[in-house]
């Protein structure tokens, strides 16, 4: 078309997951909810170093998502009780975990603690 302009199109209902921000590996996720995936590596790092967690500490993430944060927790501290409300995140995590050394030193649950 000369002259004209490139008009993008809108992401449809059925668009696919890659097309959408609000999806990783598959998994929806929900802004209003809070949902956000922590993925900056130094941003980890440094909130771990900020924590002063002990390696006799035994930590509470609420809403551990996909590990990324809960990895570095279980590394820094005795063990992590993790509580997630999206039931496919647990899945997700427990996955993520399992056959690992901190398998055994990771507690996860799925509920709901504003409720």
């Amino acid at each position: 078309m000369s002259g004209g302009k490139i008009k993008k199109e809108k992401p449809h209902c059925g668009a696919s997951a890659s097309s959408n921000p609000y999806y990783q590996g598959g998994i929806r996720f929900h802004k209003s909810k809070g949902q956000h995936i922590l993925k900056n590596p130094m941003l980890i790092d440094s909130i771990i170093q900020k924590s002063g967690i002990k390696s006799t500490d035994v930590v509470l993430e609420i809403g551990p998502g996909t590990g990324n944060l809960t990895k570095k927790l279980l590394e820094a501290g005795k063990s992590v009780i993790a509580v997630e409300l999206n039931p496919r995140m647990v899945f997700e995590l427990q996955r993520r975990f399992q056959g690992t050394p901190f398998s055994n030193r990771l507690k996860d649950f799925h509920s709901d603690l504003i409720a």
